[in-house]
């Protein structure tokens, strides 16, 4: 599954949406907007702007990881918008039998999302003087 949202992403949705029943294993992870800069430069927040069909692209990625790895399930979703420090911006869910493939193929596409060709950042600062 794939989801694309303008709304804050809820962590707690994650276990119940995912196809387990043959599952021994699950992997989750959060990519959360953080603080960078120094002292007089702060990072207020995140613009997260789509430029193409990221839909496709994220139908792709959903394609090519489960024919890599040997899950049940898998749930891609990647937030668009201004998110401000400390927001989810994309969350990777995987049901599997074994952790080896679960946790494989949640780095992976933790991975791949940060090389997303439709997907541009933009960062928000905030002035500290």
């Amino acid at each position: 599954m794939i989801e694309i949202t303008h709304r804050p992403i809820e962590p707690n949705t994650f276990f119940d949406r995912l196809n387990k029943d043959a599952s021994g294993s699950i992997a989750v992870h959060y990519a959360v907007v953080k603080q960078m800069g120094g002292e007089e430069r702060r990072t207020e927040s995140l613009t997260f702007q789509v430029k193409g069909d990221l839909e496709d692209e994220m139908r792709r990625l959903e394609e090519e990881l489960r024919g890599k790895w040997p899950v049940e399930d898998v749930l891609l979703v990647r937030r668009v918008g201004t998110l401000p420090v400390g927001e989810i911006i994309s969350a990777v869910a995987v049901s599997a039998e074994d952790r080896t493939a679960a946790f494989g193929l949640c780095q992976e596409a933790v991975d791949r999302f940060k090389k997303m060709r439709c997907i541009y950042k933009e960062e928000i600062f905030e002035d500290k003087k």
